[in-house]
């Protein structure tokens, strides 16, 4: 890949198409089926003024070595928040996920403060931010038939500039479990696989997560209550408590996630994908996320459209109100690591986090 491409910004839009623009001027257009990639380069500065600028096609599956590393950033972005996730229609090992149950349930701490929670196989893992606001999805696919060569596994979770994602680095311990649990047998059959990763806000998501999510905020609302000042620490039992007994009654079926459904690795209509002939700077269609100098912002459906801003610090900025007049921030206050005091603040978010520890 060229050096001189550096994601300046990535929008996906409603019908869950990306548009990637770089800083030396170029533009990559991914389809909505995620099959089919449009990348238009930088006018030559050399060229002639009449010169169109040089456009490049081709299709995800056989992508050249020269627009891969770009085609798999954009992917992955758009597999990160989109309904339907891409590669491949048969690529899925299992069609659902098996949780623990309440009584078995081990949670992990990440580096970061998140809270990890793992399937009964080990093949998939829900991670929980620090800031208990937004949760991450992993679990595999498998994209090819058996082989009797050396497996390998590619993580779809990068930073749109392309170097490895911030979440991946936290999940890094999750694909080694992952590996293992690919080819539990017959030694001499192996998969290449890849283990997709999902980002999903704890304001709006599919039901099928509901199960581990509330694992994953139990054991968050746990670890939370023991940091807060001894007058809270009752209301924190009893709301554990109440939360155990429902919790601990789940059956299997509840226990159980259904993987998203993955898009076909060819999509059967390209003459259906449309793209941008002119040059604009922001499309006037309707976005559904868009990243843009290290922070993502995200429109949640509903009755009421909520603005939802991740800074990349583990914190969230959500909007309130129809107009979306005022902002919630929600972040984590580490006792031990808590930001200084600015000039002219009215109170010292230090000192009363200090006497409340005491």
């Amino acid at each position: 890949m060229e050096t001189d491409f550096i994601v300046s910004l990535m929008i996906m839009y409603e019908d869950e198409s990306v548009d990637v623009r770089y800083s030396n001027g170029s533009q990559l257009q991914l389809s909505s089926c995620g099959g089919e990639f449009l990348l238009v380069k930088a006018t030559d500065p050399t060229g002639h003024p009449l010169q169109a600028r040089e456009r490049v096609r081709q299709r995800t599956r056989f992508t050249i070595s020269t627009y891969k590393e770009l085609m798999v950033a954009a992917l992955a972005f758009r597999n990160k928040y989109a309904t339907s996730s891409h590669p491949t229609s048969f690529c899925s090992i299992d069609s659902d996920i098996m949780w623990p149950e309440f009584s078995s349930c081990e949670a992990e701490l990440g580096p970061g403060g998140e809270t990890i929670i793992r399937s009964e196989d080990g093949q998939a893992a829900l991670m929980l931010s620090a800031s208990g606001e937004e949760f991450s999805i992993e679990f595999p696919c498998r994209l090819s038939q058996t082989q009797n060569r050396q497996r390998s596994v590619e993580c779809f979770s990068r930073d749109p500039d392309g170097r490895p994602g911030r979440q991946q680095h936290h999940l890094s311990i999750f694909n080694e479990r992952l590996i293992s649990c690919l080819y539990p047998y017959q030694p001499g059959e192996m998969y290449q696989s890849t283990a997709v990763v999902q980002h999903h806000s704890c304001f709006a998501y599919a039901p099928t997560w509901c199960y581990p999510l509330s694992l994953a905020r139990h054991n968050w609302m746990t670890r939370v209550c023991k940091l807060t000042d001894v007058g809270a620490e009752g209301l924190c039992n009893s709301a554990l408590t109440d939360k155990k007994i429902n919790m601990s009654d789940a059956s299997s079926e509840k226990r159980r996630s259904c993987l998203p459904q993955a898009l076909a690795l060819t999509c059967p209509s390209p003459h259906r994908h449309r793209w941008k002939s002119k040059d604009q700077d922001l499309p006037t269609e309707l976005m559904k996320v868009m990243w843009c100098q290290g922070v993502t912002y995200r429109i949640l459906s509903g009755a009421v459209s909520v603005i939802e801003v991740s800074p990349g610090d583990g914190s969230v900025i959500r909007s309130n109100g129809v107009l979306n007049t005022y902002f919630s921030h929600h972040r984590p206050e580490l006792h031990s690591g808590l930001p200084p005091d600015g000039v002219g603040q009215a109170y010292s978010i230090c000192s009363i986090v200090n006497r409340a520890n005491r």
